[in-house]
């Protein structure tokens, strides 16, 4: 049998189905009756283009990495002369909640522009919103995006404009944020629960009901200082936080740096989520001895081997990856260097003690 082109077939079917219709009425009506069906199609044209631009501007205002969106300075805490926090609302409420889709197995940040220069700089968002009776920051509960509030922990250095810049800006301020960008994404395990986070919301808790998961979690390292902490509290404070245990060192000059993030550290610690050191020049101006004190809370690193059965919450092995976050001084004294940007091989520290390429990752 012989085919014939679609256009064909097209132009066949239009003759038999409506051509000798409009051949069977007399010239007037035929000529009113194909300028009724095409006034028709252009309303119906019309129409479906005006709900098509209406959907892309909603599209539109929500979070992505490939366009900017407005969101204004909700609220402003001034920590010290170099750091401070910002708590950021877009314009146009958000509804999709990242919380949930990120998770702790995403590690991601925002850019946001200074206009005047045209530059951006990368933040990492933290799931926290200002207490509007209680003036102090609040977890997001499990569920809610906050309409799309985050909090950014920003430190002020000389070189640094967008920080100088978003510090000057008056509160009501609008800025053009765009992301989220992930930076690094740690193992998910499909059907896992997650984990509890009420004492984030009642710190009269005593102690956490143990959560019965489906798979044993792993441990990891985190090595930060300075604003870098904040890589490690995305994860922890996150709707679905970190499963396992995290042996958080925080290098700083002082702990009192954070400000109102300081309650939340203390408060990992407690309910047992992190095994914390933190590490103050303040305190110990000797750089050799901070070092010397680093070295000695280095854990040995476990091979990761997959998903397994859980076993419960007391057979979960050393961690079994180790990120670093803070100065390039700092990240180079931990893991080595990185190189243009790259990660560079693994040295310093954590060489030393055994860790390798295959589970060590340096963030910006």
């Amino acid at each position: 049998m012989k085919l014939r082109p679609p256009t064909l077939l097209i132009k066949n079917y239009y003759k038999r189905c409506y051509s000798h219709r409009f051949t069977q009425l007399p010239q007037e009506r035929r000529i009113r009756l194909s300028g009724v069906l095409m006034m028709g199609a252009i309303g119906v044209s019309a129409l479906s283009y005006y709900y098509y631009s209406i959907l892309r501007q909603q599209q539109s205002q929500e979070l992505s990495p490939t366009h900017f969106i407005p969101y204004k300075i909700s609220h402003k805490i001034d920590i010290d002369p170099s750091h401070f926090l910002l708590e950021l609302t877009p314009l146009q409420r958000q509804k999709v909640n990242l919380w949930s889709q990120m998770g702790s197995e995403h590690l991601w940040s925002v850019e946001v522009k200074q206009p005047e220069i045209m530059v951006v700089r990368s933040y990492t968002p933290l799931p926290l919103q200002v207490d509007e009776n209680q003036r102090e920051l609040k977890a997001i509960p499990d569920g809610s995006n906050g309409d799309g509030k985050f909090v950014l922990y920003v430190k002020q250095y000389g070189n640094g404009e967008v920080a100088r810049w978003l510090h000057r800006l008056p509160l009501g301020h609008t800025i053009d944020v765009r992301g989220p960008f992930v930076e690094y994404e740690l193992p998910k395990y499909e059907g896992e629960i997650s984990r509890n986070r009420d004492f984030l919301f009642n710190d009269e808790i005593s102690s956490t009901e143990e959560d019965k998961f489906k798979y044993q979690p792993f441990d990891i390292a985190m090595f930060t200082a300075g604003t870098g902490i904040v890589s490690a509290l995305q994860i922890l404070l996150t709707e679905s936080p970190l499963r396992g245990k995290m042996h958080l060192r925080y290098s700083c000059g002082s702990v009192d740096v954070l400000g109102p993030l300081k309650p939340f550290l203390y408060q990992l610690h407690r309910y047992g989520r992190i095994d914390l050191q933190v590490l103050e020049s303040s305190k110990e101006s000797n750089v050799s001895k901070r070092q010397q004190k680093i070295w000695d809370q280095i854990p040995s690193p476990t091979n990761y081997l997959g998903p397994s059965n859980y076993l419960g919450p007391n057979k979960i092995s050393s961690p079994v990856l180790a990120l670093v976050c803070g100065p390039e001084r700092y990240i180079a004294d931990i893991s080595g260097p990185r190189i243009n940007l790259a990660q560079g091989p693994i040295g310093g520290m954590l060489k030393a003690k055994g860790w390798t390429e295959g589970n060590v990752y340096k963030l910006s």
